[in-house]
């Protein structure tokens, strides 16, 4: 369970308290807001009725011409104790202005019967108060009202504009009820000031107003707090719901593949950890099956990517129906590992996986184009508690391995010979580095004899292996170990250059010399660079070399394998297909490329003049090469008979024991131990020792 960091816990802490901050300021601001225009909006009614009485009494009258004194533009407005206006009156008029006792006395009457609780102050335009109500007022009360620094910015303010204006009390930070004052000055006939009122009064509101007032204010508030905080939560478990996904996606991609959705290697191997532990306890089985998908990469270059994903997915779904109660995992690109716990014997596994292997006898469609389902198995036992999950993981590889070379599709069990053999490749592929380095490996050639005329037409370079300890070790053994290690480039262009060197020093300048390439060496992209190197080293005729190729080849990427293929065709060297008629798509590349010459593998020739259906497929290759113009050369003639037969069929060339064994030449006589004519002489020579 994940723990909250302590920074983490503070953060949320203060975000509670802000929160809780929030919604209290926004109550408080309400009811503020809801007192002040609740008492505002009552003031000014009042303040109002009190303009308008005072304004039909007009109560300040003229002073007599001599009284009034000389103008003076630059003396100021004086207002009570708060001391000098900063700014300079329009018009200064004499104070002698005068609030007549008669008109005094009716105008506060006038306000008195309309407000019940009611402060005036009647003020000349210097500022200085004529008289005011209540009669009681007290000294102390009119310096309040006349030191209010807010009543004083009111008072100038009506001076300039000749309007009322309204001040107030009220303040943001103080809890209580605002009071509202007012300044009516008095402008004459001839629109000029001539004096002013301060006028209060207490509002007519019932505490039943007041009361609802704020209730109205605090529901408000609550609705308004209400509505910000569900947008707030919407916004909030919005974000969080996208992190809570995106955080559900990470923690799914950290223990599962993303495209199958089944446990990842990591996961499985966790697993497999607990169940060995669990096994070591209670004397349980636990076995691995490690799946592999045959010729994958075909899929995807055949089909697509995309089509390739879908056949992953396919898999998967199968492998599911089969170990519907099993752990079963995609540990990398195309392999597939299942876990087996419990009480099971090595008949239900293998039930187990014959099931499996029952599941790619339907083929997959994948836009509307069958594709053929291929799975190769490993299986190993942990048979006590020393067992890790990595030997166990490792032994199924191992079988795997065995069922991979055994011919697919099939299923292994895991063997103690197998360490043996893995160590053994190990051993070879440490000595055959050691051998490139020491020159240990030699290249010997097989003669290829034209039927037509008998004669020598060229040599097939091939890669020999005398270990100094171990003796021959056949090509078979180690060119798979040198293709699955990445040694075969070294390899071979090492017989291409031994074999370019060789032919340009055989004293017959006729002859061709034909070397094997291997798919790996196409994937560097140089193949057409290290052929011309190898021919301007040697000095070897374009002409006169020959690159054989399968079409394992081809299959690997068609299209950048056919260009180099031109490229090397355009220099002058001869392309032939190696092995023709044991792929399925052997005529398709046909068709795709021009070759100039094919070789007819040598399991139909074995059978040849034995079995009518290999006698039909050879004569059918043959003529295939004769409608396309194209060279045709049988491997593995071992006989006169079969001689006999491939010449009586048309073949052009023909290569095996019988018209010699693979071996050195000798640069001054290429011919010596072949079955060939030489010259003019016919003669023949035969080979005298039965083994090279």
């Amino acid at each position: 369970m994940e723990t909250i960091p302590p920074h983490r816990k503070l953060l949320y802490a203060s975000i509670v308290f802000a929160v809780i901050g929030v919604i209290a300021t926004s109550f408080y601001a309400i009811d503020q807001a809801t007192l002040y225009y609740l008492f505002k909006s009552e003031a000014q009614k009042d303040f109002e009725t009190a303009k308008t009485i005072i304004a039909s009494h007009q109560p300040f009258e003229a002073p007599v011409p001599e009284q009034m004194g000389p103008h003076n533009s630059s003396a100021s407005l004086d207002f009570g104790l708060r001391g000098s206006n900063p700014e300079k009156a329009p018009e200064i008029i004499s104070p002698s202005w005068k609030l007549p006792y008669a008109k005094a006395v009716s105008v506060t009457q006038a306000l008195a019967e309309q407000f019940h609780e009611l402060e005036l102050l009647v003020v000349n335009v210097p500022g200085r108060p004529l008289a005011v109500y209540p009669r009681n007022m007290t000294r102390s009360r009119v310096n309040q009202i006349l030191s209010d620094p807010k009543a004083y910015e009111a008072w100038h303010a009506a001076l300039k504009s000749g309007e009322q204006e309204i001040y107030t009390n009220f303040d943001w930070f103080e809890w209580k009820i605002p009071e509202f004052g007012t300044i009516i000055p008095y402008v004459n006939e001839e629109n000029r000031v001539r004096g002013g009122f301060i006028f209060f009064t207490k509002p007519k509101l019932s505490t039943i107003v007041f009361l609802d007032t704020i209730a109205f204010g605090s529901a408000f508030a609550f609705l308004l707090v209400v509505v910000v905080a569900l947008t707030s939560i919407m916004f909030a478990w919005k974000g969080l719901h996208d992190r809570w996904k995106t955080s559900k996606t990470i923690r799914f991609l950290a223990h599962n593949d993303p495209l199958t959705h089944l446990p990842n290697r990591a996961v499985f191997s966790d697993e497999l950890n607990k169940a060995l532990r669990k096994a070591s306890i209670t004397a349980s089985n636990v076995y691995v099956i490690a799946i592999d998908v045959d010729k994958f990469k075909e899929v995807n270059d055949n089909h697509g990517h995309a089509a390739g994903d879908t056949f992953l997915q396919i898999i998967s779904d199968r492998l599911r129906l089969v170990f519907t109660e099993h752990l079963v995992s995609r540990l990398s690109g195309d392999e597939f590992a299942v876990m087996i716990e419990g009480d099971y014997t090595r008949h239900d596994i293998t039930v187990l996986a014959q099931r499996a292997l029952a599941t790619t006898n339907t083929d997959c469609v994948i836009d509307n184009k069958e594709i053929r389902i291929s799975l190769s198995m490993g299986i190993a036992q942990a048979t006590d508690a020393a067992w890790r999950s990595s030997r166990l993981l490792h032994c199924a590889d191992l079988a795997l391995y065995r069922s991979k070379n055994g011919g697919r599709s099939i299923y292994t069990w895991y063997e103690a010979s197998m360490d043996e053999e893995l160590q053994r490749r190990r051993e070879l592929e440490t000595e055959m580095i050691r051998a490139l380095k020491q020159d240990g490996f030699s290249v010997v050639y097989q003669a290829q004899v034209g039927l037509a005329d008998n004669k020598l037409k060229a040599f097939e370079a091939l890669l020999r292996w005398v270990h100094p300890e171990k003796g021959r070790i056949s090509p078979e053994i180690f060119i798979p170990i040198a293709e699955d290690t990445g040694l075969i480039e070294a390899l071979g262009e090492y017989v291409l250059k031994k074999a370019c060197a060789d032919a340009a020093s055989w004293s017959d300048p006729s002859l061709k010399v034909a070397v094997n390439f291997s798919p790996a060496q196409f994937k560097s992209g140089l193949i057409e660079q290290k052929i011309t190197e190898a021919l301007e080293e040697s000095g070897l005729a374009p002409e006169r070399l020959e690159i054989e190729i399968t079409e394992s080849l081809l299959i690997a990427d068609t299209t950048s394998v056919v260009k180099s293929l031109r490229k090397i065709g355009d220099m002058g060297v001869s392309i032939a297909m190696d092995d023709f008629g044991t792929g399925y798509s052997s005529l398709s590349y046909l068709s795709r490329f021009p070759f100039n010459k094919i070789k007819i593998d040598r399991s139909f020739i074995m059978n040849i003049g034995k079995d009518a259906h290999t006698d039909a497929i050879v004569a059918a290759i043959i003529g295939l090469g004769r409608s396309l113009d194209v060279l045709i050369t049988a491997e593995g003639v071992e006989d006169e008979m079969q001689a006999q037969i491939l010449r009586a069929g048309g073949c052009d060339i023909v290569q095996g024991y019988y018209f010699g064994k693979p071996a050195n030449v000798d640069p001054q006589n290429p011919h010596a131990n072949i079955r060939c004519r030489l010259g003019e002489d016919e003669t023949m020579q035969v080979e005298s020792a039965q083994s090279v």
